[in-house]
């Protein structure tokens, strides 16, 4: 459940931060800024993107984590079935795989990296 939470604030984020570059570009043309005002407000423009960037980094991260503990709960899950001979069918419920189609690796869920350091 968490990781749908953040999946789609990250998607409400890349969305928000589109309309809004428009609108500041839109803004810019518009009011004809001496060029060291504009210097300025384009500097504040890329801190606050930097920032922006890094918590999109930080979710996707937190994302990854999740799906990754989700998939080693549902991979241990599947093992002890199997070791005490219950047959999947029997369960009455398949569970979830919110996170197919991203690669995950084979470490334990706090070792997830994608090139972040945390």
């Amino acid at each position: 459940m968490k990781s749908l939470l953040l999946e789609r604030k990250l998607s409400t984020l890349a969305d928000s931060l589109e309309k809004k570059e428009a609108q500041l570009n839109e803004v810019l043309a518009a009011s004809n800024l001496d060029p060291n005002a504009l210097g300025i407000v384009n500097r504040k423009l890329e801190e606050m993107l930097d920032a922006k960037n890094n918590a999109i980094k930080d979710m996707q991260y937190e994302l990854a984590r999740m799906c990754k503990t989700h998939a080693d709960t549902v991979a241990t899950y599947a093992a002890r079935l199997e070791e005490y001979g219950v047959p999947r069918d029997n369960i009455g419920f398949e569970p979830l795989r919110p996170c197919q189609g991203k690669k995950l690796g084979r470490g334990p869920a706090g070792l997830v990296s994608g090139g972040h350091n945390k």
